[in-house]
């Protein structure tokens, strides 16, 4: 199963459509919020999508859940659970929970961290990083219990090396 997920759009439409053009074969597409996109945009196109904190913000849900394969997935912006600080809250819950991986999103860094069985992925910005990557979204290729993570640039979706 192939999962792309991509976060802080902030209104640039065409960059989420770009990443929709380069990914076709998607199984589920998602997105972590600030996108400043429309609900009717987020259902026309089939993407799983949460509420960042940006007041225009489209979403029904700070956080939901996703099942692929047999791996357990969070998905959430992060502000609620303070990941610009740590992100020690969103590892206690994966631990609690059961959650195999966990997609955040708001510090717009890209960012692959495993913590005993759970995996923590922000995909980073598709309009503004603030580290030194471009922008950004993620693919994750799931077999299984297994999962493959890749980066890829949002312009040339060439991949990133981390």
């Amino acid at each position: 199963m192939r999962v792309v997920v991509f976060s802080d759009v902030h209104g640039k439409k065409e960059l989420a459509d770009r990443i929709l053009e380069f990914n076709p074969d998607a199984d589920y597409t998602i997105s972590l919020g600030d996108s400043e996109l429309t609900s009717d945009y987020f259902l026309n196109h089939d993407i799983i999508f949460v509420k960042g904190n940006y007041p225009r913000d489209a979403g029904f849900t700070y956080e939901t859940e996703l099942v692929v394969g047999e791996l357990n997935i969070f998905i959430t912006h992060g502000h609620k659970h303070k990941v610009h600080r740590t992100l020690d809250k969103l590892i206690k819950l994966g631990v609690s929970e059961g959650y195999d991986i966990i997609l955040y999103g708001h510090t717009h860094m890209l960012s692959k961290v495993k913590y005993g069985q759970v995996l923590l992925i922000n995909p980073g910005s598709v309009s503004s990083p603030r580290n030194n990557f471009p922008p950004s979204y993620c693919i994750l290729d799931i077999h299984e219990k297994k999962v493959q993570v890749t980066f890829k640039e949002v312009l040339t979706n060439r991949t990133i090396e981390v």
